[in-house]
């Protein structure tokens, strides 16, 4: 029964437009945010985090809750992919874009990676290779960035490890 009910409030998170409440941030203390409330299920596993991001970015108007959601997921699914001693990556910096100033953030990790028959359905709803968990968390990270105007994109590079960046709009200067 707690799994049915939480599988329903996830649909229902889901399928519910929520409004965004925006407001002015710096990227990186979002981040840092989100690292905070994995830091010690990660220590546990001793998997070591890097964070770099470019000083100065420029500030983004963002729903800062609804961004930690889209970080922690990413860390998350970083997490479960890594063993003991793996290595997680964030970086922040700004990127133009169609004549856009954007805030990109990328989160690496030296895990297995996304199988290539999967990376097509990774952000569908429901899809899922792992024994637990509903298959939503990636398709509402996607619609969450997508709000805020941007983007999330996987890669992975020779074969190992994942690459997430999310890809948000600049505040534009007045």
């Amino acid at each position: 029964i707690d799994q049915i009910e939480r599988f329903i409030k996830e649909l229902l998170n889901f399928t519910r437009v929520q409004e965004l409440s925006l407001e002015r941030w710096q990227i990186d203390q979002i981040v840092d945010e989100s690292l905070k409330v994995v830091r010690d299920v990660l220590a546990q596993k001793k998997i070591f985090v890097e964070k770099a991001c470019t000083d100065g970015l420029p500030a983004v108007l963002a729903d800062a809750d609804k961004m930690r959601q889209v970080f922690l997921n990413v860390l998350r699914n970083a997490h479960e992919a890594l063993g003991p001693g793996g290595k997680i990556g964030v970086s922040c910096d700004a990127v133009a874009e169609g004549g856009r100033t954007m805030v990109r953030v990328r989160i690496t990790d030296n895990g297995p990676g996304i199988p290539e028959k999967d990376r097509p359905n990774i952000f569908e709803p429901f899809f899922t290779t792992k024994p637990f968990g509903f298959g939503l968390g990636l398709a509402n990270a996607r619609k969450i960035v997508e709000q805020h105007g941007g983007t999330i994109a996987v890669d992975q590079e020779q074969g190992r490890g994942c690459a997430f960046a999310i890809v948000i709009p600049a505040e534009e200067a007045s």
